[in-house]
């Protein structure tokens, strides 16, 4: 139990057992999604509620941690962009409008560089760890989840959307790193490139976020018209 409460237990190693534990989590979950996708559409609206209890749980959990453990703003706020993406998943459940399912696809796609290369991420025996790996299998599987149940599919709209609000995300998130002396967008300790100064760190992350959404969404078409 101290383990699974400790709030500084370490970080897992990339390609370690606790890394490779949350991909088998992840490729698993994938596979029941796609495996059982009749199923999964026939009982769409049962597995909203379900996910949006086990969102509201994680997220709660998470900053009730936070708090219990002393909170800190350059780290607690939920500006990460993963923890965005856990909002827009909930928004999501809740709505189920696809305007919101465009941006949650596109900001998503780090949730994926976070699974191949982590950073600073607990492991599987703490707390955090599991928070991790639910908001991020969420996270990730939600467009499929879309996909299957309502027909929503990544278009040229949705992909200007997504760059319009991650513009804004970046403006709050370097405000609240100024405000802070966060971390929030990996401004501060930069998991690539750590020589490089600002502003040419932000500036190039901006550039490789565009082209991961220009990539993803590429990918996804290619994905459908393999399926036609």
């Amino acid at each position: 139990m101290d383990v699974f409460l400790d709030p500084h237990p370490g970080w897992i190693t990339i390609g370690g057992p606790d890394h490779l534990v949350y991909v088998a989590g992840l490729i698993t979950v994938a596979a029941l999604l796609l495996t059982c996708r009749r199923w999964v559409r026939d009982h769409a609206g049962l597995i909203r509620r379900v996910l949006v209890v086990v969102l509201v749980v994680q997220q709660v959990t998470l900053y009730s941690f936070y708090a219990a453990t002393g909170w800190d703003h350059a780290e607690s706020l939920p500006l990460h962009i993963s923890r965005v993406s856990a909002l827009l998943g909930l928004a999501y459940l809740l709505t189920v409008h696809p305007k919101v399912m465009d941006v949650l696809f596109f900001f998503g796609l780090w949730a994926w560089a976070s699974f191949a290369y982590p950073q600073n991420i607990q492991p599987v025996d703490n707390i955090l760890g599991w928070s991790f790996f639910t908001n991020h299998v969420i996270t990730l599987l939600m467009p499929v989840l879309a996909w299957i149940t309502t027909d929503w599919r990544p278009s040229p709209a949705g992909l200007r959307r997504a760059l319009g609000w991650f513009a804004v995300y970046v403006v709050v998130a370097v405000a609240a790193n100024a405000l802070t002396g966060g971390n929030y967008f990996y401004q501060r300790e930069k998991p690539l490139l750590p020589g490089l100064g600002q502003p040419w760190y932000l500036l190039l992350s901006v550039a490789a976020t565009a082209v991961l959404f220009v990539l993803g969404y590429a990918v996804a078409r290619l994905v459908e018209v393999a399926r036609r």
